[in-house]
């Protein structure tokens, strides 16, 4: 039995239901709480797991519930293919008190909640209501994040947009006019240019920033050594003139992520780590999988080590920051972005990262990235 009320997309002051159980009865029982509440419920049903596999990858709930034991596809297999479809839909488990422990362990796995048979109504309502306000709030902040982000992107394409035009009358200027000005003159229009030339950078990464996380992006199974060694080829250059040894581990597994993310990640620290090598003759940026991570089924545990000028452990909670940089970023190119644009990315897909270092002493970052699924779901 499968009911969509509402097929097409939901409404923005409605919130999207979906209620998975082979039991009927326990269906109409949930039915009849939402029904009881002023807000604006659009209410999907399922006794067949497939079927609420299906609906998941194909519209967007703010709430799933669903019953642990379920033939075919069970209650922990549909919460996880929630999390890696729709991460931030809330989930709440329906189990029989010989299973408690199995919700127990799903909480671990992201479950918002777990509710045991037989119900009461008035404790159910409770925690029903709670899962809907967390997912309020999450759209709430979501909202304000979007439309602050939406303002500052304005902003820097305006930005960007002026300087385009000063570096134009600063070319026609040289072009016309550089060998009249005297040495202090064309000193000061050497400087001009290299200033546009930073705030051009800065602009174009505050734009890259600001776009994460807007980007249509498809989610696939992909080979991280050959989008490793892909990036590492790039900088084959400046690899070269800093005389740095790029060390990549022989094998590396799959990811499931998208390619311009994944991309933008490693080319992000591996730039980081050029840029604040310490010039010695043995100089080595290594990338691998870290060996003393603990067991995780759902992510590996990459790094990328460099033995540069270190980073001072006050500052190792701020690098992430976008505009900040270690105590010896002054003397470094660069503009304290290239490590928020890696946090970011991975944050958008429930991913994390952490910095190891002292001034002085080799820095490594270790981050996870999502295991490749057996079949890709739809992104």
């Amino acid at each position: 039995m499968t009911t969509l009320l509402h097929p097409h997309k939901k409404r923005t002051d409605s919130y999207r239901i979906l209620i998975v159980d082979d039991d009927e009865l326990i269906i109409e029982s949930f039915e009849r709480v939402f029904q009881e509440y002023e807000n604006n419920f659009e209410v999907d049903k399922t006794t067949d797991s497939k079927e609420a596999v299906r609906l998941i990858e194909e519209r967007e709930y703010d709430l799933i519930i669903t019953d642990i034991v379920m033939p075919d596809i069970d209650g922990i297999q549909i919460l996880q293919k929630v999390k890696q479809v729709q991460p931030d839909s809330e989930v709440i488990l329906i189990t029989a008190y010989s299973s408690t422990g199995s919700a127990l362990d799903a909480m671990h796995f992201g479950a918002f909640d777990y509710i045991t048979k037989p119900f009461d109504l008035s404790e159910l309502k409770v925690r029903i209501m709670r899962a809907i306000n967390k997912r309020k709030a999450i759209l709430e902040k979501k909202r304000k994040i979007d439309e602050i982000e939406r303002l500052c992107y304005t902003i820097s394409h305006d930005f960007k947009s002026t300087l385009v035009s000063i570096k134009g009358f600063t070319k026609i200027l040289i072009q016309d006019h550089y060998t009249q000005l005297a040495s202090e003159g064309q000193f000061l229009i050497n400087r001009i240019n290299a200033n546009i030339t930073t705030m051009e950078s800065i602009v174009e990464g505050l734009l890259e920033y600001m776009k994460i996380g807007s980007w249509q992006i498809k989610k696939e199974n992909i080979n991280s050594g050959d989008i490793i060694r892909e990036v590492a080829a790039n900088f084959t250059p400046a690899l070269k003139g800093h005389e740095i040894n790029m060390i990549i581990a022989k094998r590396l597994p799959e990811v499931y992520f998208y390619r311009n993310g994944l991309r933008l990640v490693f080319t992000n620290l591996i730039d980081n780590a050029i840029k604040y090598s310490s010039g010695e003759i043995n100089s080595y940026i290594k990338v691998g999988i870290d060996e003393k991570a603990l067991p995780d089924n759902h992510f590996h545990h990459f790094y990328v080590e460099d033995n540069g000028t270190g980073i001072g452990e006050k500052n190792l909670d701020i690098i992430f920051e976008i505009f900040q940089r270690g105590t010896l970023g002054t003397q470094k190119h660069g503009y304290g972005i290239g490590l928020a644009i890696v946090r970011k990315i991975l944050k958008t897909m429930h991913c994390s990262i952490r910095a190891e270092s002292e001034e002085g002493k080799p820095t490594r970052f270790t981050f996870t990235l999502p295991k490749a699924v057996k079949t890709s779901p739809r992104s």
